[in-house]
């Protein structure tokens, strides 16, 4: 009857290697669980109870949530995430919450009972803590956060920190002479909208409610309606913040249908520095977020608990946005 040691001789490592080969424990590289796992059937070793080289492929899976794969914005996003997953030789499944909590908690739930090896949440929630603790399933599943909320002290967590970006391009249309700074966003901008209102009293500006529009239409047909709006105030702005760059290629449309210029008549600045931002027939000057290094630190942070469970230091990071000037602000000539 062939014994552990007996295979241990054969490969050439420690009987303790050939345990945790045949067990598929991740210390271990996946050539040297391939040789252990071929010798141990030459020597005839009962495999009955081995996973196969294919279930254990199928196990080294990321499941990833994100609000939604519309904009452009999480398409980078997730495309980031997805190839830091793969340079891990994982894959990754893809749940789309839609921006609802009860969905995140569902899809939680859903990773929990499968098992995947790590759970990616990219989520706008404002209450994350009662979207996570609740959710028993994953207890014992390592887990990341991609948010906006930055009051997440029991996870590990990302966090971009969107005041500080908005007030960035605030303050670039304020050093350029522009006082009337507009607002357009929608329902999901929430957090933006606030962080714009207290961005102008930090500046002294009053915050005019004629200045502020909430579309009922997202991406480019909401900032296209948006801006239609702010054009039929009897003295218009001189500058414009939209809450994403999708927001501001639809305001682009709708002042040059006004006959107006930018930034001539009409400064604009968005958020999120789209792939399109720098090749529209203006280039966009917008607030980027670091997209790149958000997938590349928060896939570090969960895998370096997927690869040792005994490491459990919580980790917040806090990223800040920069701001991308081009051709679409100008000083105010108003």
């Amino acid at each position: 009857m062939t014994r552990l040691k007996d295979i241990a001789a054969a490969a050439g490592v420690s009987v303790s290697t050939v345990s945790k080969a045949l067990n598929n424990s991740r210390e271990i590289n996946e050539e040297t669980r391939a040789r252990i796992v071929r010798i141990a059937r030459e020597l005839n070793y009962n495999l009955a109870s081995l996973q196969t080289t294919a279930v254990s492929s199928k196990n080294r899976t990321i499941g990833v949530i994100c609000p939604e794969i519309n904009s452009n914005y999480y398409t980078q996003l997730i495309s980031s995430i997805g190839r830091q997953i793969a340079r891990k030789g994982y894959s990754y499944t893809i749940a789309v919450s839609d921006f609802e909590r009860r969905k995140e908690v569902d899809f939680l739930e859903m990773f929990g009972r499968q098992p995947v090896d790590g759970i990616v949440l990219v989520t706008e929630s404002n209450d994350i803590q009662g979207t996570v603790g609740g959710v028993k399933d994953i207890w014992h599943t390592p887990l990341v956060l991609i948010a906006s909320e930055d009051d997440v002290s029991n996870y590990d967590c990302l966090n971009i920190d969107e005041a500080y970006g908005v007030s960035t391009a605030i303050s670039h249309l304020i050093r350029l002479g522009h006082t009337r700074i507009a607002y357009i966003g929608d329902k999901l901008t929430e957090g933006r909208l606030a962080a714009y209102r207290d961005s102008l009293r930090k500046n002294k500006l009053d915050v005019d409610s004629a200045l502020i529009v909430t579309a009922e239409q997202r991406f480019e047909k909401g900032g296209h309606l948006g801006m239609q709006a702010l054009l039929k105030n009897r003295q218009r702005p001189s500058a414009v913040f939209a809450a994403y760059d999708d927001m501001a290629i639809g305001a682009m449309r709708a002042i040059s249908e006004a006959g107006l210029t930018i930034p001539d008549d009409i400064s604009l600045i968005g958020m999120d520095d789209v792939f399109v931002s720098p090749y529209l027939c203006k280039a966009l000057t917008t607030v980027s977020n670091p997209i790149r290094e958000m997938a590349m630190v928060s896939l570090s942070i969960l895998f370096r608990k997927i690869e040792d469970s005994s490491f459990t230091v919580v980790q917040n990071v806090v990223l800040k946005p920069s701001l991308v000037v081009r051709e679409t602000t100008g000083p105010c000539k108003t």
